[in-house]
């Protein structure tokens, strides 16, 4: 049995009750709202409006401020196009019940269907505040920020997207009507996309794929994702799946065309371009991946002849601008690459208006800027005989952030010059290792790959006593000899102790693995340095290692190992406990494990600074300045932060972050607890994630 068919049966059942029980009211809108449903939600045409509206109307002549029967028949206009009327009834059910969820929903449908999307999510967040077990809330709020974002053209819509994914998951995870499945998957597919969240993207429009409405644009959209993961082979599958359906598609085809270029096949991604110019002569995609084809086969000067057509035609398709730098870049031709960008600095400069600024792309200096960007990055490839030429430009440079810009690229050039040196002398340690190499490993550690550390860390026995030799001063001497080696080999595991101390950045599970290899090795150097590093990963054994050895130790070395395991303490407590807000404020990333900036004593119990619950009562605690919140207390205050706002006082400040009211749009209150309304939705936005995680896990 189908979902309408078992939807037929339970209204089959309640006209049997209804019937034999005529004045039962509820009962009678209970029947109301599943003729509503029936119309809404399977479509099954417009007398079931009528006969949903007809029992509502029924009610209301005995009980005419009946919220749900208001509720209803400004649902049943709704469904009809009346949508004054229907306006009138859902004011009507929010005066008779101003905490109606359902009737705001309703409010938030006819403003978006006025266009008003800003109206409309505000009617809709306003109903998942009123009723957070609402479904049809949340659902509409997540189609209403996706639709917004959008609007938008995705620019500066981080938070929106993330926004919507959370309340469709939500919706989702609270079984809404089946029909709604396949547009809350698309939404939610759409999404993950334009987030470049490819992985989860697939497995919704998987979901999708046999879809009476949207299988064949599962297949289009599969077809990007798969591209986007650098599968193109499966790519081309789905989008000639989609091509099934829309045979004319210029940008399916171009989309193969791309694919093709991607495996190196340029003949059959010529073929795929003239497909799609076939289907639409002027198609800037298909041109412009046509010149892309140029590119891979080694054809430049041809691909700068597309490029700059395109570009006539259209100075704003910024990809052609893009591959024609790129195009001068593979023919050797710097000169045009500086002088270019000593041009577009200049038309920068000399352009008026306050636009351009960095990564701020609007109005002419914008296009500008942007154009600029992509010399730059094309420049930086060059390496560092673009140095000298860069330094020069500089000189003549005048705006502020561009000239900081100019000095970063040169900054990274050379940061980038010294990590090549060092990973060159990585790839033979044998020859290189000792004091010196570990210790620029350890400073460089953020950027040095941590593959690379584990391929540099043996050192073979033969390097070993080649050292040796290097140092024994009289030859066939064998007591110097032996002694060498012994030197040799205590600065192998001085180099490895910095290595593995290195590791302690990486915070990745095969880099405590590594050190874990460590930990209980024969070497006590090693031992040492893997146990400091494995404190930054908060694992038990090192905690408990260290402390045996403090306890042994004496004066400043006693000290400075309570301090080491005072940390590890810490971050063995909070292992995923504890999030540092600080830390994780511009992070899309849940971290499974975060420091905090205050320092606890051995014997704290980590608890929320509000309702003092530990971190074993709660999923979650927020930490901030010396203070911590768990999730029920944020979800709490969140639900009432319109009755717990405190009036402007210069003595307010939030007690997580240390602003003042005057920095802040908001400060809630509760008891002595004071939180701004930056670190509440920075909460909220972070237990969100984890909520969306948690599904991601489980969805299949």
């Amino acid at each position: 049995m189908g979902p309408e068919d078992r939807h037929d049966w339970s209204i089959k059942k309640l006209e049997q009750r209804t019937s034999s029980r005529p004045d039962d009211l509820p009962l009678r809108l209970e029947l109301a709202e599943a003729y509503f449903q029936k119309a809404y939600y399977f479509d099954a045409g417009d007398d079931w409006y009528d006969k949903a509206r007809e029992l509502s109307e029924s009610v209301l002549e005995l009980q005419p401020r009946q919220a749900r029967a208001l509720d209803l028949m400004g649902g049943c206009h709704y469904g009809l196009g009346k949508f004054e009327e229907a306006e009138d009834a859902y004011l009507a059910a929010l005066d008779a019940d101003p905490e109606n969820a359902l009737a705001t929903v309703g409010m938030g449908n006819l403003h978006r269907q006025r266009g008003n999307l800003v109206r409309a999510i505000e009617s809709f967040r306003h109903a998942v505040m009123l009723d957070g077990d609402l479904w049809q809330a949340h659902y509409n709020l997540g189609e209403t920020l996706h639709q917004d974002a959008k609007a938008r053209d995705f620019r500066g819509a981080d938070d929106l997207m993330e926004e919507a994914i959370y309340h469709l998951v939500t919706a989702i995870r609270m079984e809404p009507f089946p029909g709604f499945l396949g547009h809350a998957y698309k939404n939610l597919g759409e999404l993950f996309l334009y987030t470049r969240q490819y992985e989860h993207a697939q497995r919704f429009f998987r979901k999708l794929v046999d879809h009476p409405e949207f299988g064949y644009l599962a297949s289009f959209y599969l077809g990007l994702a798969y591209l986007s993961l650098n599968k193109p082979k499966n790519a081309i599958q789905h989008f000639r799946a989609y091509l099934v359906k829309e045979p004319d598609s210029a940008i399916a085809h171009s989309k193969i065309a791309l694919c093709h270029l991607e495996l190196e096949e340029f003949r059959r991604a010529r073929e795929a371009c003239e497909a799609a110019l076939a289907a639409e002569p002027g198609n800037l995609m298909a041109r412009f991946t046509h010149g892309c084809t140029l590119v891979g086969a080694g054809h430049h000067e041809d691909a700068l002849v597309d490029f700059g057509a395109i570009l006539d035609e259209d100075p704003d398709y910024f990809p052609a601008y893009v591959e024609m730098v790129k195009a001068r870049y593979l023919l050797g031709d710097y000169r045009w690459l500086f002088e270019t960008l000593a041009t577009e600095i200049r038309s920068f400069e000399s352009a008026e208006g306050y636009d351009g600024g960095r990564r701020y792309y609007k109005g002419i200096k914008g296009r500008l800027r942007r154009r600029i960007d992509v010399l730059l990055a094309q420049v930086k490839e060059i390496g560092l005989p673009a140095f000298g030429s860069l330094s020069r430009m500089l000189q003549e440079i005048h705006t502020d952030s561009l000239r900081f810009q100019i000095w970063e690229e040169l900054y990274e050039m050379s940061r980038e010059q010294r990590v090549g040196k060092v990973l060159e002398r990585m790839e033979d340690a044998g020859e290189h290792y000792g004091q010196d190499l570990g210790r620029d490993v350890l400073n460089m550690s953020h950027h040095v790959p941590e593959e690379a550390i584990f391929e540099a860390f043996e050192v073979e026995e033969e390097a070993l006593k080649r050292r040796a030799h290097s140092l024994t001063e009289v030859v066939n001497d064998v007591g110097a000899y032996a002694d060498a080696l012994e030197r040799a080999r205590a600065e192998c595991n001085q180099y490895q102790a910095y290595l593995l101390l290195a590791l302690a950045v990486k915070g990745t599970r095969t880099a405590e693995d590594f050190l874990m290899g460590y930990l209980t090795g024969d070497s006590e150097p090693l031992r040492n340095a893997a146990a400091i590093a494995l404190l930054f990963y908060g694992n038990e054994q090192a905690v408990n290692m260290l402390e045996s050895e403090a306890e042994v130790a004496e004066g400043d070395a006693r000290a400075r190992l309570d301090e080491l395991v005072q940390v590890g303490q810490v971050r063995r407590e909070e292992k995923h406990k504890v999030i540092d807000l600080t830390a994780v404020a511009e992070s899309r990333v849940i971290p499974q494990e975060q420091p905090r900036r205050r320092s606890l004593e051995d014997h704290e119990t980590l608890h929320c600074s509000l309702c003092s619950r530990t971190q074993d009562q709660v999923d979650r605690l927020m930490s901030g300045n010396r203070v911590l919140l768990c999730n029920l207390c944020i979800s709490a205050i969140h639900h009432h932060r319109d009755e717990l706002a405190v009036p402007d006082d210069e003595d307010h400040s939030c007690q997580l972050c240390r602003r003042s009211i005057f920095e802040v749009q908001s400060v809630y209150r509760v008891g002595e607890f004071m939180i701004c309304d930056i670190c509440l939705d920075q909460c909220m936005r972070l237990l969100q994630r984890e909520e969306v995680d948690t599904f991601l896990r489980d969805f299949s």
